[in-house]
């Protein structure tokens, strides 16, 4: 028996824009200088030709992003470039400060602290706070579990609009250590709903006590907080590891 095996087309490369790649790079070589530049330094260092790079510094300028000294004939970047890398930058310096705010909660609670997203039918794991403790638990950024998994499921089952086919079917799904009953589980899910809050005591991992809320107060549930945390001896504060992992949220929302 045999089968004959057909070659997947291979999509074309992406054709440049030539004004648009002749823009980046006149922005770039604009930018690697501390001073300002002429026009000659531009076409020299570039290769581009004077006429079209003209062009595209007055265009440039117009839109903001270069700056033309009149006496000195001399080209700088402009605010304008600011103004454009500002939402980027802001998204930058909010994960940031969710990183170190989830490394400060972890350090508090004994804990590892991971920031979850909500992936097809899948979670994510996209950033993770640890605390300092010799005995830790490990998680590995990239990681992928299913959705209604542990804590985090518990909370994503709540905030859903499920069937409860969906629900069973995905319960099932789950690799549980020690799994629960189903119909238990769909009343801690139904306590989630109440106090959006996700909980999990060893069901996932024995011994392993895990809290999650969401960064998202309302609508769609997008990214989760979830902690991990060893139950052994003195069970940690269910409502205190909540309230800490709040703050964290608040601190990822804004």
């Amino acid at each position: 028996m045999s089968a004959t095996l057909h070659a997947l087309p291979v999509p074309p490369p992406v054709k440049p824009v030539g004004a648009v790649a002749a823009a980046l790079r006149i922005l770039r070589c604009i930018g690697r200088h501390a001073e300002s530049v002429r026009l000659s330094d531009i076409v020299r260092e570039e290769g581009l030709n004077p006429s079209t790079t003209l062009n595209i510094l007055r265009t440039l300028e117009h839109e903001g992003l270069v700056g033309f000294d009149v006496r000195s004939k001399r080209y700088a970047l402009a605010d304008g470039l600011a103004d454009l890398v500002a939402p980027v930058l802001g998204r930058r310096d909010a994960g940031r400060r969710a990183g170190q705010a989830m490394t400060a909660a972890a350090q508090e609670l004994g804990a590892t602290i991971g920031m979850w997203k909500r992936v097809g039918d899948e979670v994510e794991l996209v950033r993770v706070g640890e605390s300092s403790d010799a005995m830790r638990i490990a998680f590995t950024v990239g990681r992928r579990l299913p959705m209604f998994l542990g804590a985090m499921g518990r909370l994503v089952a709540a905030r859903g609009d499920w069937s409860e086919m969906q629900l069973q079917q995905g319960f099932a799904a789950v690799p549980w250590a020690r799994a629960p009953n189903y119909g238990d589980w769909r009343r801690q899910v139904e306590e989630s709903r109440a106090c959006d809050t996700g909980v999990d005591r060893g069901n996932v991992t024995a011994g392993i006590l895990g809290v999650a809320v969401p960064v998202e107060r309302d609508g769609p549930l997008v990214h989760i907080l979830a902690a991990a945390l060893f139950d052994a001896g003195q069970h940690p504060d269910l409502v205190a590891v909540a309230e800490r992992l709040r703050s964290v949220a608040a601190a990822a929302a804004n």
